[in-house]
């Protein structure tokens, strides 16, 4: 199957959409209460579009054309691959982050940098090795691997000089449960607020066109992990509303089924096997309760 065209537009994109917004509302301010502002207004405008573009534009070709083999091969390997983004890429994790959600159970799906088994994810699961032939996967999870991801989106490069976007918060030490040397250890690290909902979010966000999880369910998901983080309940709302309104819109409504892959390999800190759906899954110790999301 050949890989789809990838199209990253450098005029409409989510990024100039905001600044066009930012400058009208300042035109708009400026005309009521500042008239003496608007030829600087006017002036400074094609310098911040300049600024946000040329990060975009140089190296361009060499980044289309690493995104366009990375897609071919995962198409070729997974019968799938990834929805296309962009970055920047400022955060990464090099061991296996879990994260437990019971609304999951059933759910199931095996990709390259994103596992779903009965309700437990698995994000940056380790060297993977799909075999499309017969419908199956194994996973090295003690082969870790470098996951990246840009927390809260969108960030912009300013003239690679300044970073803008939607902040991802103070820091604060966040228990976490993580896959390293092959074996499930729970432990902490001391990163922004919003990172560990932006990991898990951004990953079924990758997949989501593929993936057995709602967009809603995604979002409603990311919410709860940012209050469960310790972020106010309005902030969380808002976040919520932001990823809900403008995140992957075509997506809305879409429902997928399970993985036709049968994973082959035994999940660190499970306790037995079973039959379930189309072949051999682990089932995942008790997991810990959640509210629902619906």
């Amino acid at each position: 199957m050949a890989p789809a065209p990838l199209r990253r537009a450098l005029i409409c994109t989510h990024k100039n959409l905001l600044v066009t917004l930012l400058g009208v509302i300042l035109l708009g301010l400026a005309g009521l209460y500042a008239r003496g502002w608007l030829p600087w207004l006017l002036v400074g405008g094609p310098l911040v579009y300049l600024g946000i573009g040329l990060p975009l534009l140089v190296g361009r070709r060499e980044r289309l054309r690493r995104a366009s083999e990375l897609h071919a091969r995962s198409l070729r390997d997974w019968g799938f691959a990834g929805r296309d983004r962009d970055g920047p890429w400022l955060n990464y994790i090099d061991h296996a982050l879990v994260y437990d959600c019971p609304e999951l159970r059933g759910r199931y799906f095996y990709a390259e940098w994103l596992v779903i088994h009965n309700g437990r994810l698995i994000i940056n699961p380790g060297e993977a090795q799909p075999a499309l032939a017969s419908r199956s996967v194994r996973y090295a999870f003690e082969r870790s691997r470098t996951y990246a991801w840009d927390g809260c989106s969108p960030k912009i490069v300013f003239y690679w000089l300044a970073l803008f976007g939607s902040p991802d918060w103070w820091e604060r030490r966040t228990p976490v449960l993580r896959i390293q040397h092959g074996h499930l250890q729970a432990g902490e690290v001391f990163w922004p607020l919003a990172h560990h909902a932006s990991l898990v979010h951004d990953a079924l966000y990758q997949y989501l066109h593929v993936v057995p999880v709602s967009k809603r369910q995604a979002d409603r998901l990311f919410q709860r992990m940012l209050r469960e983080a310790g972020m106010p309940a309005w902030l969380a709302a808002l976040y919520f509303l932001a990823v809900h309104l403008f995140g992957a819109p075509h997506l809305r409504g879409l429902r997928n089924p399970n993985s036709v892959l049968r994973c082959l390999t035994p999940l660190p800190g499970n306790r037995s096997n079973a039959r379930q759906d189309s072949g051999e899954r682990t089932v995942a110790e008790p997991l810990v309760d959640h509210p629902a999301i619906d």
